[in-house]
């Protein structure tokens, strides 16, 4: 992340875009087994806000730039796959944490979506089992398990990659560009060349992580 951010600064040709507050209610029900709940603006983790949970269900109102990304987790330590991150793009957002649905939020279901579909991707997520002492079939199948994991390796970079061009002013993007730096990076200095973001200086992208 912290090359990430030396290229943003370097090569940054516009200006940030002026946010304006806006409120938000978010409401919705999580797992029964969760006892607690943080909500997190712009991965400012030091000031997280613990939300009261009450029979699997909460509600919070809150006031944040419309830029703003919300994760909602029931730790303050990263783990994706069980949190949900909103855009604060309309005055009420509900969430199941049993469904993983999100209403009310176009942006924030855009954002899961294109989450979901990057770690399917995940080569560290496949694996070939072999129950053979046949030590020849055992190398060919690990062989075969590691071009799959490059594929799909190959298939994550594109598919990043695809969604930062085509989209470049949506600052949706700011997420994948924070979150998959490794993906993003090769392409972001030709990107903010090419097509000028109007995300480069979000707030979010100058953390260090």
């Amino acid at each position: 992340m912290k090359r990430l951010v030396c290229i943003l600064m370097a090569v940054a040709v516009v200006s940030a875009i002026q946010a304006k507050k806006v409120k938000v209610t978010i409401d919705g029900t999580v797992l029964p087994s969760q006892t607690q709940l943080y909500l997190i603006v712009n991965e400012d983790t030091a000031n997280a806000q613990l939300i009261p949970i009450v029979d699997a269900k909460f509600s919070v109102s809150i006031k944040v730039d419309d830029n703003a990304f919300i994760r909602l987790q029931d730790n303050k330590e990263w783990q994706e796959r069980s949190a949900f991150v909103l855009i604060p793009d309309s005055k009420h957002i509900t969430i199941n944490w049993n469904t993983r649905e999100i209403t009310g939020s176009n942006h924030s279901q855009e954002l899961q979506d294109v989450c979901k579909t990057i770690r399917s991707f995940d080569p560290g997520t496949f694996h070939i089992d072999v129950f053979s002492d046949d030590p020849e079939l055992l190398k060919r199948e690990r062989e075969r398990e590691r071009e799959i994991r490059e594929t799909m390796s190959q298939h994550q970079i594109v598919f990043v990659r695809e969604q930062l061009y085509d989209n470049p002013n949506d600052f949706v993007r700011v997420w994948l560009v924070y979150r998959y730096p490794q993906f993003a990076a090769p392409y972001i200095v030709d990107l903010i060349k090419e097509k000028n973001p109007q995300w480069v200086n979000h707030p979010l992208l100058k953390k260090k992580k």
